[in-house]
């Protein structure tokens, strides 16, 4: 009896005490500070006790308060008063000597600005939507067109009617001018720019006269100085200034009579030209849902998780079957798995914005909103679903063919014997596979760093972590980082959770 007890603690002293003490450094300190962070304002930089302080703030709230002589002294032991900026400077510490000065400055209510304790307030506005406006699904206004660029000279028919004419006013100004200046053209299948209200051809006659002009008093330049000039001034709709600036050009230039009505002709096409620039403008804005930050990372996580799982279970289905050269594949649907995230991403980059739009003729794959989501899950489940066919087949393997044949012989289908025999005995590497995908679809980062990167945002393709990430380096929010890395932690906690019970559940009906 003796024997068994010392291999008992041999084991735990060797094993599972190392371990347990490793995960209290950690895990459970990392947690358990992490949670004290996500109660502060606390920009990721500024430390709890000060590297440099001015004099007198030093000691009126610092020294001042201190109520032990022996702190005072080991405070002032740790700060040092340079007589050039006036101000007190720390020295360099670690470990327990940091610890003991910031539990002495904390019981004199120090707190420095970047780093108060703010208690429930970074989650107060996390559950009521003032964390960001991104952070949840929202709708946007998308404006299609700025009036400082120039005018289009054709509109695909299915954009002019569905994001312009469906939502001109009807019986407005807006409305009749831009259907005047528009016109359908059967041959293209799009709404064409009249010439009247096309910037080049109101300006071809008076480039027409620049040989002759240029003859005389005025250069090229001075003719395209105009010409910019103008486009400002109709932008402002104002009649007077834009006939007071041809006015002026015909006067300094000593442009002659024949050629003055050109002049003058061309500034009442570009105030007409702007007055359209204006009223599309204004019309052509298209409302566009976003996700948001909580939408696109449920809606990754559903579809991933789905997509990689049937996938996973597919190809291990297939390969179980004694497929000739399972082998070799097996080893070409694991490859993707070897790779790092950052490597195939960055290679479905380059199919997505060089190879598809060569293929396809259409230009935006990866920067279009309502592609980018479903691009993102299908480089997840040919990522990831090498990995877990892996897990499937041998589930599948471990299945005893004695029951297969027998239910072959009592004469079940295909679908009878996978239906009552395979799907049941697979339930435990089911349960795993679930598991891993929903926390690691819920934890994704590197694929949309390296896809969409910031950009993310305007695509609604930005995950939690991601965006935790740039909230705390880039916004220099690291509290409220903190906090929303807190509530994604409870939230897989919970999730994963209540799979592994209802998996479990199944597996005991089973």
């Amino acid at each position: 009896m003796v024997e068994p007890k010392i291999k008992k603690w041999s084991y735990f002293t060797a094993f599972i005490l190392p371990c347990l003490v490793l995960y209290l450094l950690f895990f459970i300190t990392p947690f358990f500070r992490g949670i004290g962070i996500s109660l502060t304002n606390w920009d990721g930089l500024t430390q709890k006790v000060p590297m440099t302080l001015g004099k007198e703030e030093f000691e009126l709230k610092i020294l001042s308060r201190i109520e032990k002589q022996s702190d005072a002294d080991y405070v002032m032991s740790v700060y040092y008063l340079d007589e050039n900026d006036n101000s007190y400077h720390r020295r360099a510490i670690n470990g327990m000597k940091k610890y003991r000065l910031e539990r002495i400055i904390r019981k004199t209510k120090y707190e420095p600005d970047a780093y108060r304790f703010v208690g429930l307030e970074n989650y107060k506005k996390i559950f009521t939507g003032k964390s960001g406006g991104n952070f949840y699904p929202h709708t946007t206004k998308l404006q299609k067109y700025n009036k400082s660029s120039d005018l289009p000279g054709s509109i695909p028919r299915r954009t002019f009617e569905k994001e312009i004419a469906r939502r001109l006013p009807k019986d407005s100004e807006d409305s009749a001018l831009i259907k005047k200046a528009y016109s359908y053209s059967e041959a293209s299948d799009s709404y064409r720019l009249s010439k009247e209200y096309d910037e080049f051809e109101i300006t071809t006659p008076l480039w027409e006269l620049a040989e002759v002009l240029v003859t005389k008093t005025v250069s090229e330049s001075d003719i395209d100085s105009f010409v910019r000039n103008l486009k400002v001034i109709a932008l402002g709709q104002d009649t007077y200034s834009i006939r007071k600036a041809a006015v002026d050009f015909i006067h300094l230039h000593s442009i002659s009579d024949g050629s003055r009505d050109t002049v003058l002709s061309v500034a009442d096409g570009m105030l007409e030209a702007g007055k359209l620039k204006i009223a599309l403008s204004d019309n052509w804005v298209v409302k566009q849902r976003n996700m948001g930050v909580v939408g696109f990372t449920l809606f990754f996580a559903f579809f991933s998780v789905i997509g990689i799982n049937v996938v996973a279970f597919a190809l291990a289905l297939a390969l179980d079957t004694g497929l000739h050269g399972q082998k070799i594949l097996r080893t070409v649907f694991f490859l993707p798995n070897v790779l790092s995230m950052i490597i195939v991403a960055l290679i479905w980059n380059m199919l997505f914005v060089q190879l598809l739009p060569a293929l396809t003729g259409v230009e935006k794959w990866i920067s279009d909103p309502n592609k980018t989501p479903w691009l993102l899950v299908v480089v997840a489940v040919w990522q990831g679903a090498g990995y877990y066919m892996i897990v499937y087949l041998a589930g599948l393997q471990n299945i005893p063919t004695e029951i297969i044949e027998a239910a072959k012989i009592d004469g079940a289908t295909g679908w009878q014997r996978f239906r009552f025999i395979t799907l049941p005995m697979m339930i435990p590497a089911l349960t795993i596979s679930l598991f891993l995908t929903i926390a690691n679809a819920l934890k994704s980062f590197d694929l949309m760093y390296a896809m969409v990167g910031p950009t993310g945002y305007a695509t609604g393709t930005v995950p939690l972590v991601y965006d935790i990430y740039f909230q705390a380096y880039s916004m220099k929010e690291s509290g409220m980082a903190t906090a929303k890395a807190m509530v994604l932690f409870l939230a897989i906690v919970l999730v994963t959770g209540i799979q592994l019970f209802l998996m479990k559940r199944k597996e005991v009906e089973a």
